[in-house]
């Protein structure tokens, strides 16, 4: 009876230390492999920067490659403690599924960066718009699109959002126009307004002669005529000449003594309560 406690006692010692060096085996195999991952993929960055390739896309697979070097590493250790690979690959399954239908949102980012990096509607450094939100690309990663806005804040875009919905990229194309709208007072002289519009933009260094500025009438609403500026400018100068522009017609107006419709009234009825 001794003899067969002492077997069953030497039995489960053996086995508790071997599990404990397969466990601290295991431990030391993550921690290094999640430090050559680290290694790997700053050397990954440096040389993808060195030969100025498409940031989008290289953004994209540094995330894509960092998150399957650990993949393959959890599987590395899972293996080394003794799970079997048909009994990892069934659970796997099994859990690939089960997240497959709790990530279908993930998922659809996933699609929609790929289509985000085959199509190109955008790249890094682009200021683009979707819905509300508009900011410059920072970066395109597997499931996001990161934008810094002009107030220095960072937003996070799915993608799904950007393949599946409008997006207007503003640094597409060189130019861009710049409309400039007032109204003024009916009794305005209309030639002496559209002159003022189109000397103050042919005048400012930064918009373009070709095409030409052009000022127009564009109706009458309650006793005012609408009039808009219209003048062509580089992409990267167009706030600076919307701003600039608006400060001088409003100066060259006052000046010449054309009348702009003052701020609405707003009327408020108050009621008194009898004592």
């Amino acid at each position: 009876m001794d003899e067969i406690l002492s077997g069953v006692l030497n039995f489960f010692s053996q086995a508790t230390a071997d599990a404990a060096l397969r466990i601290l085996g295991a431990v030391v195999m993550v921690s290094v492999g999640l430090f050559v991952i680290k290694q790997v993929m700053r050397l990954f960055d440096r040389y993808t920067q060195n030969k100025k390739l498409d940031q989008s896309i290289m953004s994209f697979l540094s995330s894509l490659l960092r998150i399957t070097l650990r993949v393959v590493l959890f599987i590395m250790a899972a293996t080394y403690l003794g799970v079997p690979n048909t009994s990892f690959i069934a659970i796997l399954s099994s859990a690939g599924l089960a997240v497959g239908l709790a990530l279908q949102g993930s998922l659809g980012n996933f699609a929609g960066g790929l289509m985000l990096l085959t199509f190109h509607p955008f790249r890094v450094g682009d200021y683009i718009q979707a819905g509300d939100v508009a900011g410059t690309v920072h970066s395109i990663t597997i499931l996001y699109t990161q934008l810094h806005t002009f107030d220095n804040k960072l937003v996070i875009v799915p993608n799904s959002t950007l393949s599946g919905g409008v997006v207007t990229n503003f640094s597409a194309i060189a130019t861009r126009r710049v409309d400039i709208s007032f109204s003024v007072d009916g009794g305005s002289d209309i030639d002496l307004v559209k002159r003022l519009m189109v000397s103050a933009a042919a005048q400012h260094p930064l918009v373009l002669k070709e095409p030409a500025p052009e000022a127009r009438m564009g109706g009458m609403n309650k006793g005012l005529m609408d009039f808009t500026l219209r003048c062509w400018v580089k992409n990267g100068d167009f706030w600076a000449v919307t701003y600039d522009l608006n400060e001088r017609l409003k100066k060259d107006f006052d000046r010449q003594g054309i009348s702009l419709p003052p701020p609405p009234a707003q009327v408020r009825v108050v009621e008194e309560k009898q004592p």
